[in-house]
């Protein structure tokens, strides 16, 4: 077996991690650019969202240099259409002359799926565990290093340093072959302490800024156009609740959508599908922890997430919180996200002045 999988921003770290201990041959997705969109979005269907096509462009390199079997992550809860797109993916690329297999886990054929990788690459039940656990915590490294880049880049004295570091260190962590607990925690302290010497203005207190939406194009800077960094540059904390550890305990604890149902009642009865109903309690959030603005990504056509957008065009008309939807598909450019990022920035700065009075 020859595996590659969906690349999806600094994640791809721990799914690379994940798959090499579980004794798999890996061949890296390429990075999402304006090449592997416009391959996606030649093999794959019109109608069908971004990340699907994304999916599509990201594989095909990796195919080309050998790649039989794709993994993809199935949503185990939710009714987004990402359940379905191992099949259609599937039946895309044999159909353009590749033999592979898309292996698909879920919550049915997860342990079933996972028993066969271990019989087949003679691993002990630790060392899959361990795999598993190893990626787990590099998620969260990931997560901690990303929160840490968004709070010193508003604040840091030499414009820049704080981006530098953080691509040195996801460079250095995308190379090492790790297999220990030590190895992650050693390269924690490092990187921590790389963050703590970068000098900033703690008197500041920058406005604050909330991320919601959907899940993939949150977290992949490739794909939102760099959002973080760019209002992070322009004076701007950015907050963003929705991410890989988050999902996965949720999917571990079900009660925890329990919890945020009942916070989101007045506003939605029922189950939306995807992180729709994330988006509205991550917004009340930011309502109650005083924030000064909240900016949805979402992919163009997005049902979950277009369903939402008039709920939390309410919450900013109710509270006067400064909102922008952002709708993201191959035909935006750039260009005219920057336009309205600046705008927006202009208008969550005016909030925060006004607030002071």
């Amino acid at each position: 077996m020859i595996a590659t999988f969906p690349y999806w921003g600094n994640y791809t770290i721990a799914f690379r991690v994940l798959l090499e201990n579980l004794g798999i041959t890996v061949i890296l997705p390429e990075k999402t650019n304006s090449r592997t969109i416009e391959q996606g979005v030649k093999f794959s269907p019109e109608l069908f969202c971004f990340p699907f096509k994304v999916n599509v462009g990201n594989y095909l390199p990796a195919l080309e240099k050998g790649a039989n079997t794709i993994f993809m992550w199935e949503n185990i809860r939710g009714s987004c259409r990402l359940r379905y797109y191992w099949i259609v993916q599937q039946k895309i690329l044999r159909e353009a002359g590749y033999k592979v297999k898309v292996l698909n886990l879920n919550s049915k054929n997860f342990f079933s799926e996972i028993k066969k990788i271990k019989n087949e690459n003679k691993i002990s039940l630790w060392q899959c565990l361990k795999a598993f656990l190893l990626a787990f915590k590099i998620i969260k490294l990931i997560e901690e290093l990303e929160k840490k880049a968004n709070f010193l880049r508003p604040r840091e004295i030499c414009p820049g340093q704080t981006d530098k570091i953080l691509s040195q260190c996801f460079e250095r962590l995308s190379k090492i072959k790790i297999k220990k607990f030590q190895e992650i925690s050693s390269f924690q302290k490092q990187t921590l302490w790389k963050f703590s010497q970068i000098k900033i203005d703690k008197k500041l207190n920058p406005p604050k800024v909330g991320l919601v939406g959907e899940i993939y194009l949150i977290s992949d800077s490739s794909l939102n156009f760099d959002l973080e960094k760019k209002l992070g540059q322009q004076g701007i904390e950015i907050h963003r609740e929705m991410n890989l550890s988050h999902h996965i305990k949720k999917t571990a604890f079900p009660w925890i959508d329990w919890f945020l149902q009942r916070k989101i009642m007045p506003y939605l009865c029922s189950t939306v599908g995807g992180h729709g109903r994330d988006a509205i309690k991550e917004m009340l959030d930011c309502v109650k922890n005083d924030f000064d603005g909240v900016i949805q990504l979402l992919p163009f056509g997005c049902l979950p997430e277009v369903t939402v957008r008039p709920i939390l065009t309410k919450i900013h008309q109710e509270s006067g919180l400064p909102f922008l939807s952002l709708s993201l598909d191959e035909q935006v450019a750039e260009a005219g996200i920057n336009t309205r990022l600046e705008a927006f920035v202009d208008v969550v700065k005016n909030h925060y002045e006004n607030k002071k009075h």
